[in-house]
């Protein structure tokens, strides 16, 4: 990689690690075992959308990371975070020149499957009741949906801006 599109990459990755703690932070709904339902994985659906796979990785298990560190009673979940929230850019592509293309679209189901599951295995592990894990899942089940639906008109905005041929986020040798 060349030396400009590196510090390219690494300046997005931290203004997404940003965005995405923000979105997870400052705009969160309380759940009753302790968790919370956010929006920032709409940021981290879009950091995979426009960056390749490591970058977009990196940035999401950094803001999600952050945000639970700093949430009150949170720090534990940090472990599980840095390792589900990585996981779910995995589905999503930068290749294309939308933002919102058939794969993307899948991606968002997908991500949001993995995410409640992986946080409900991650409650079973850490709390040892599977009948709070699924009562905690029943309720995450909102999160993806919120995030969904934020990365859907976010991408269609930012599609209609045409941002991908604005900024090169492709980060070419």
């Amino acid at each position: 990689m060349k030396s400009k599109a590196k510090v390219r990459g690494i300046v997005t990755c931290g203004l997404f690690a940003a965005l995405i703690f923000i979105a997870t932070y400052m705009f969160h709904i309380p759940t009753v075992n302790g968790g919370y339902i956010h929006v920032g994985d709409a940021f981290i659906y879009l950091a995979a959308s426009l960056m390749p796979t490591p970058f977009a990785a990196v940035c999401s298990a950094l803001g999600g990371a952050m945000s639970d560190i700093l949430s009150p009673g949170g720090a534990a979940w940090a472990i599980p975070t840095i390792i589900i929230k990585p996981v779910l850019t995995l589905f999503f592509t930068s290749k294309y020149n939308k933002i919102i293309c058939k794969r993307n679209i899948a991606a968002v189901f997908l991500a949001g499957v993995i995410g409640v599951i992986g946080y409900g295995i991650a409650y079973d592990i850490m709390f040892g009741s599977l009948w709070g894990a699924l009562l905690e899942m029943s309720v995450d089940v909102l999160q993806p949906i919120a995030s969904g639906i934020l990365f859907l008109v976010a991408g269609a905005a930012f599609d209609k801006s045409k941002i991908k041929n604005r900024f090169d986020f492709t980060f070419k040798k």
